[in-house]
C-alpha cells in the first residue's frame, strides 16, 4: 500500500471514531437532562402537591418524551407569568400578601 491509501484509511477511521464519540456524548447528555428534569418534576410534586404518592407514581411512569413536554409547558407558563405587569398598588399588595 502506498502512503496516500494509508493516510486515507487513517483519516476515515479517525472520522468514524469521532462520529461515534459524538453520538455517545449526545445520548449521555440527553439521559442526564431527562434524569435531572424527572428529579425536578418530583420536587415540584413534593412541594406543590404535598408529596402525593399517586402523583409521584404518575411522574415515575411518564416517558422521556412526556417529561420534555411537561417541562416545555412549565417554562412557557413561567415566562408568561413573568411578562405580566400589575399596577403599582396591586403589586405592593400582592408582594405583601406573599411575604406574610
Amino acid at each position: 500500500m502506498d502512503k496516500k491509501t494509508l493516510i486515507a484509511i487513517g483519516l476515515a477511521v479517525a472520522t468514524g471514531g469521532l462520529g461515534v464519540i459524538a453520538i455517545m456524548v449526545h445520548h449521555t447528555v440527553r439521559k442526564m437532562k431527562i434524569k435531572r428534569e424527572r428529579k425536578q418534576l418530583r420536587k415540584y410534586v413534593k412541594k406543590y402537591l404535598g408529596g402525593n404518592d399517586k402523583a409521584l407514581e404518575l411522574v415515575d411512569g411518564l416517558s422521556n418524551f412526556e417529561i420534555r413536554i411537561l417541562f416545555k409547558v412549565i417554562e412557557k407558563t413561567t415566562k408568561k407569568i413573568g411578562e405580566i405587569k400589575l399596577p403599582a398598588s396591586i403589586s405592593k399588595k400582592f408582594t405583601q400578601a406573599l411575604e406574610g
